[in-house]
């Protein structure tokens, strides 16, 4: 009986050297994959990080184009606002002058004359 006791005890031990070394590499390999799955979270967390930060910064810049659109529109206004007040004096005098014929010579008020450089020849 001690020569199957010692037959079956070499079988146990093959057998669990057998099953213990794929444990132990599937054990190595699970430990590898666990080390890569906590720096792919740390990896994701930096990004998220990094995406909320260009998100701020995109935000300022819409708010600071908005801005800056909106100063450009007023500015645009008050130059039309100014060209049109311009043309309106330009326009009354050149109403009165039509009216009154006998008024003296506005040759040298140069508000009455074009803005632009063109003059007549």
């Amino acid at each position: 009986m001690r020569v199957w006791a010692w037959i079956a005890i070499g079988l146990a031990v093959f057998a669990l050297a057998f099953l213990v070394f794929p444990l132990v590499q599937i054990q190595t390999k699970l430990r590898l994959a666990n080390e890569q799955v906590v720096q792919a979270k740390a990896g994701m967390a930096e990004l998220e990080r990094i995406v909320a930060n260009l998100k701020t910064e995109l935000d300022a810049s819409n708010r600071a184009r908005t801005q800056l659109q909106s100063d450009l529109d007023e500015a645009e206004i008050e130059k039309k606002q100014s060209e049109v007040e311009r043309l309106s004096t330009e326009l009354e005098k050149a109403t009165n002058l039509a009216k009154d014929p006998e008024a003296p010579d506005q040759k040298g008020d140069s508000a009455s004359e074009p803005s632009d450089a063109w003059q007549p020849q």
